[in-house]
């Protein structure tokens, strides 16, 4: 099996500016740069599961890659790295495939390693190609329900898929026409799992919500029979890889054994003492002789076939709910790979008898990420999203994760000036700020309540021990490692959008919301920044108005200092971003006006080191890095997030990262 090549649809890192819109006459366009920005880190989502569902996961014939779905992507990484633990992850080790429109369910790859049929909620499977440019072949709309499970024939020229359709709920077909090869039905529910026998005869098993496991003749395909064993769901139906036997697990904590030609019932294998809840998945070894499930209650059981009883079982981390396992895959005789709820990986070896023994995991997140930090000290990147998780991603390492248990809005670093430990602040939907040690990944204290949504946060003194927030109704916090020191209401007129500060100056520049009036009926378009001055960190009294900056018609979404203390960097939900010359008392001057090729939204700025550079990321999927003195060039990243950036951070000399809607985490290096 060859290593799968860079795909089309990742992220071009281009030098040309024909991808750039266009402008009206007279208006300047700016040049490329002579520059690249070099991915040097890829940190993907983990598997997006659902509580109370089967999640596939599968493997390449040869066992050596791992597919699986997230969002809308078709996730594709090498398994060797990954048993290392991950810190060798490099970016050609990794694949996504962005083809799907809606949120994708399942995925597999056919036996010869040529092609890859991926379903969706929507009811649609796709055929791509699993090597060169990755092109779709084709695209099937089978119902408007979910695709739950999918499957290839042995020779790699059928496919069958099962889901959630109104009147058909399963399909057989030719792979590269989409060509029925009669009916698969039997179910008067929700299909759950579907697996196709490929040895002659060609035999299709299926499982659903009406606890029936069903089994079809063919082709064409028929119904032939069903059994009624199970007294729950069936969750996942699977046939031997010689053909010969099938099993299915249902919620009923049921284990149940089929003859795979004529699906006669054998037997149900013996249940062990407290076993309990939901069996969500099965897959057999390689020889057939043995099943590995995997389970609501947090463990991984294997059978043997033979003896119709188990023969291990391994209990998951403290047996809390994010380790419930939800997806299983066997792909060669001495590994077994198993999903966890929380998307983590494990990786099991497994001896000769039949036991097994964890030996590594793979964390991370599984949504779309909204805010990403840089710990200068150690170098670790932060990024969380609205799953309630912080990942730490320390540099050749792989992620930690910390569970904050709300979603996280913002997440506050210290600088290269600050002495202390390493420690970051965590900012939630909770309206609380949490302290994280970003060396061991775990809660530092209790949590402090502000009581009011952060709209932005921001480092007060240069000592870095107290913290600004401004809030959603228009009043300022100040907190620090103990609480809440003070706050101060009045001084903000409009709702605020975005905040920055320069404690090295005793600056506060906090962007407001148009006020509510309107001229000749024309609603106002100012968006203003109020300045403010900070005389005494410790005190409401020491912060003072300032300047106010006018410049911006769209609503600003993000604001930051450059290091050197020379500029402010402002960014609105047009596509415009100014940069200021900062004077005394706060005021400034506009220097730069004409930086417009982002094409929607803009959602975050960062200054590199120095404060020449500064990188934007914005709704339009690119990123840009821009520079002070050659303002009329620039770095473009293309596409570099599915769906949007949410925020990029200054990592390093010449470094960036950025994360997204799509979950990934990006490391680039300026060249």
């Amino acid at each position: 099996s060859s290593r799968l090549g860079p795909s089309t649809r990742q992220p071009a890192l281009r030098r040309r500016a024909s991808s750039a819109p266009r402008f009206a006459a007279g208006r300047h366009v700016e040049r490329p740069s002579t520059a690249m920005a070099r991915v040097t880190r890829i940190v993907p989502p983990l598997p997006q599961t659902e509580r109370g569902a089967f999640c596939p996961i599968a493997t390449d014939a040869p066992g050596e890659r791992i597919l699986y779905c997230n969002g809308t992507n078709v996730l594709w990484r090498s398994l060797a790295p990954l048993l290392a633990g991950g810190a060798d992850e490099k970016p050609e080790d990794i694949f996504c495939w962005r083809g799907h429109a809606r949120r994708t369910t399942c995925a597999a790859i056919g036996p010869n390693g040529q092609w890859v049929a991926s379903g969706d909620v929507g009811g649609a499977v796709r055929v791509w190609g699993a090597k060169g440019d990755h092109v779709l072949k084709n695209e099937y709309k089978l119902w408007d329900g979910t695709v739950k499970d999918l499957s290839w024939s042995g020779d790699s020229t059928r496919i069958v898929a099962a889901g959630d359709g109104k009147e058909v709920r399963a399909a057989a077909m030719i792979w590269d026409t989409g060509s029925k090869t009669g009916e698969v039905g039997g179910h008067s529910k929700q299909i759950n799992s579907i697996s196709f026998r490929s040895q002659r005869p060609f035999r299709i098993a299926t499982g659903g919500e009406d606890m029936l496991v069903a089994f079809h003749q063919g082709p064409p395909f028929k119904y032939a029979k069903s059994h009624t064993v199970h007294s729950n769901f069936v969750n996942c139906v699977r046939y031997s890889p010689d053909g010969n036997w099938v099993i299915s697990a249902g919620s009923d904590s049921k284990v149940v054994l089929y003859e795979g030609k004529d699906g006669e019932l054998q037997k149900e294998f013996a249940k062990p003492d407290g076993i309990t809840g939901s069996l969500w998945a099965a897959a057999w070894s390689p020889d057939s002789a043995r099943v590995v499930t995997a389970g609501g209650d947090k463990r991984i059981r294997i059978w043997d076939r033979e003896a119709g009883a188990q023969v291990f079982e391994g209990l998951v981390g403290s047996g809390a709910l994010e380790d419930m396992q939800v997806g299983i895959s066997w792909p060669t005789q001495d590994r077994i790979i198993s999903l966890c709820l929380d998307g983590r990986l494990l990786f099991w070896d497994v001896a000769a008898d039949g036991s097994a023994k964890l030996v590594t995991s793979i964390d991370g997140t599984q949504g779309p990420l909204t805010c990403l930090a840089c710990d200068v000290a150690t170098g670790a990147l932060l990024q969380a999203g609205g799953d309630g998780f912080v990942a730490v991603t320390m540099p050749s390492k792989s992620p930690q994760k910390a569970k904050i248990g709300k979603g996280v809005q913002h997440i506050l670093t210290h600088s290269e000036t600050y002495s202390g430990p390493s420690e970051a602040y965590i900012f939630s939907l909770d309206d609380a700020a949490r302290r994280l040690s970003v060396e061991s990944c775990e809660m530092v204290g209790e949590p402090i309540a502000i009581k009011e949504f952060a709209v932005g946060v921001a480092w007060l003194d240069v000592e870095e021990t107290k913290i600004i927030v401004a809030g959603g109704k228009q009043n300022f916090y100040c907190i620090s490692a103990g609480g809440v020191e003070w706050t101060k209401s009045g001084d903000l007129p409009r709702r605020p959008t975005a905040l920055a500060s320069l404690p090295s100056k005793g600056l506060l520049a906090v962007a407001l919301e148009r006020p509510d009036v309107t001229v000749a009926g024309v609603q106002s378009s100012e968006y203003n920044i109020q300045m403010f001055t900070v005389a005494d960190a410790g005190s409401a009294d020491g912060l003072a108005p300032g300047p106010v900056l006018e410049g911006h018609v769209k609503e600003i979404s993000a604001m930051k200092f450059s290091p050197s203390g020379e500029h402010l960097a402002s960014a609105d939900a047009g596509n415009k971003i100014l940069v200021w010359a900062l004077e005394g008392g706060g005021a400034a001057k506009i220097l730069i006006s004409d930086w417009s090729f982002h094409t929607s939204r803009i959602t975050c700025l960062d200054w590199l080191a120095g404060g020449k550079r500064l990188v934007s990321g914005a709704l339009d999927q690119h990123v840009y890095v821009w520079d002070v003195d050659k303002p009329k060039e620039r770095v473009h990243v293309s596409e570099a997030h599915k769906a949007g950036v949410s925020a990029v951070a200054a990592c390093g000399e010449g470094a960036f990262a950025s994360v997204g809607h799509d979950g990934f985490l990006r490391v680039y290096q300026l060249e």
